[in-house]
């Protein structure tokens, strides 16, 4: 399969790392959220736009609508309780839960296969929806990084059957919001995960800068 040259950089940490305590927090999390038989999936260390640093751990449970702690009521996947992902940012420094989202169904795969079939989409975060700073590296002579925020999304699903994932960029970070570029690629898949295209939308991306 054809792939691209990998770029972006994203701090992150391997499942399981950042403590037992990270992950226990998450683990305890969803089953607060109606969650039964909690894994944990992957474990993220990021910077946030405000620069706070996070634990970010992604549970797969079998959910079911359900009251947490927040009083927010998750819903369960095409009713009744039904396997599926959530993610929890935990602090480092006393793993209190902060934000939560519950996720689409089959958002964490097609995000996943899309990571593994295109090499340049690798170090962007395995953790749909997830918004955190970066570094883009920049092609052409100038070379380097550029500080900017990135996230991973899965789209929907075409009629055919195809599923769509984007991974965007905002840079550079030292401009307000609203003011920052955005780029990006989206890949979409055919039924049995191989690329059918690969398209950037926005601006061009700085490693493509020539």
């Amino acid at each position: 399969m054809r792939t691209l040259a990998a770029g972006l950089v994203l701090a992150a940490v391997a499942a399981g790392c950042g403590g037992t305590s990270v992950t226990q927090a998450g683990l305890h999390a969803a089953r607060d959220s109606g969650g039964a038989e909690p894994s944990v999936a992957r474990v993220e260390r990021v910077r946030l736009a405000n620069g706070d640093a996070v634990d970010v751990v992604l549970v797969r449970a079998k959910f079911c609508a359900a009251d947490g702690e927040n009083g927010a009521s998750i819903p369960s996947p095409g009713g009744g309780c039904g396997p599926n992902y959530a993610w929890f940012q935990v602090t480092p420094e006393d793993h209190k839960i902060g934000f939560s989202t519950f996720l689409p169904h089959g958002a964490v795969e097609a995000v996943a296969e899309a990571r593994r079939s295109v090499s340049v989409l690798r170090t962007f975060s395995g953790i749909p929806g997830l918004l955190a700073r970066c570094r883009i590296p920049r092609g052409g002579p100038r070379g380097g990084a550029i500080a900017g925020l990135c996230q991973s999304n899965a789209l929907n699903t075409l009629q055919n059957g195809d599923t769509r994932a984007e991974f965007l960029e905002h840079w550079p970070l030292s401009r307000p919001h609203g003011f920052r570029n955005t780029s990006g690629w989206i890949l979409t898949l055919d039924r049995r995960g191989h690329v059918r295209s690969l398209q950037t939308t926005g601006r061009t991306p700085p490693q493509l800068q020539r």
